[in-house]
């Protein structure tokens, strides 16, 4: 099960990063001001995923939210992110993860992240302030609440969870082409991690349910660890379209296969041209 839980942490929340379109290096992309009419979304978008395990067993859901706040020195969005299982996969093993995140509106860069996790007996918090110059002040709450205070240092092109979703849905991927690589950075628990991405092409995607959808298909070199080998690639859906929703998410583990795919989503920003039926 801890297998699935990982899936979930890593593809769910950080797999739309895969939109860059610049050729591969290990430096930061530049961070643009993005004027609100080009944002990809808007205040009270609703997304939930379903998520899979091996035989397309349906064993849990994500579901994200987020909203505008104007009412302090700097407009940002508000964002949080809850996985759950079902109750019938509780008896197995029982998720119940909690995200929220608080990052600028003028070009998304994070400000707050907060992670809390109570995975079976398993829990971990994570508390995280970004700073200037990069810096990220953070403290790691674990079982017996064991408290651990730290400052890492990030790069321009850092993030959290939640905001790189949203982030890297607002990257312009209208030029790129087939083959085309790059590195992001996001920051977990207590360390900072480089992941690596390749556009693929156009592709229809069927989403049981919810209808087909013509996408842009990307791979990501996963990290390695406990799950994954660090050789596997991730392949990630993304609808063809302004909102570049993540529709259909996949990736190889130890042993099986996982899966997230978009099952309702509610407060678009714009139609969605991307259903083709």
């Amino acid at each position: 099960m801890n297998r699935f839980k990982r899936f979930i942490l890593i593809v769910s929340l950080s797999a739309p990063i895969a939109l860059l379109g610049q050729e591969a290096n290990n430096e930061c992309l530049p961070i643009p001001n993005i004027p609100a009419e080009r944002l990809s979304f808007k205040d009270g978008e609703q997304l939930t995923f379903v998520a899979n395990h091996n035989w397309g067993l349906r064993v849990g859901e994500l579901v994200t939210k987020v909203s505008l706040v104007e009412n302090g020195e700097e407009p940002y969005f508000h964002a949080f992110g809850h996985v759950k299982t079902y109750s019938w996969f509780d008896v197995l093993f029982k998720i119940r993860d909690t995200y929220e995140a608080r990052f600028r509106a003028r070009n998304l860069t994070p400000l707050y992240f907060h992670r809390d996790i109570r995975e079976g007996k398993y829990t971990i918090q994570n508390h995280f302030h970004f700073k200037e110059n990069n810096l990220i002040n953070a403290r790691i709450t674990r079982s017996n609440n064991r408290i651990k205070d730290t400052l890492m240092q990030g790069k321009p092109c850092t993030f959290d969870l939640m905001s790189l979703l949203y982030f890297t849905r607002n990257i312009e991927t209208s030029a790129m082409k087939p083959g085309s690589q790059l590195m992001l950075s996001f920051v977990i628990d207590e360390e900072i991690h480089d992941l690596f991405f390749r556009y693929i092409g156009i592709e229809e995607k069927k989403v049981s349910g919810v209808g087909t959808f013509r996408c842009k298909k990307f791979a990501a070199t996963l990290v390695a660890g406990v799950v994954f080998s660090g050789k596997e690639e991730m392949l990630i859906w993304i609808s063809d379209d302004e909102n570049k929703l993540p529709i259909w998410l996949e990736s190889p583990i130890v042993v099986g296969k996982v899966s997230a795919r978009i099952s309702k989503y509610e407060g678009l920003k714009f139609p969605l041209k991307s259903k083709i039926k």
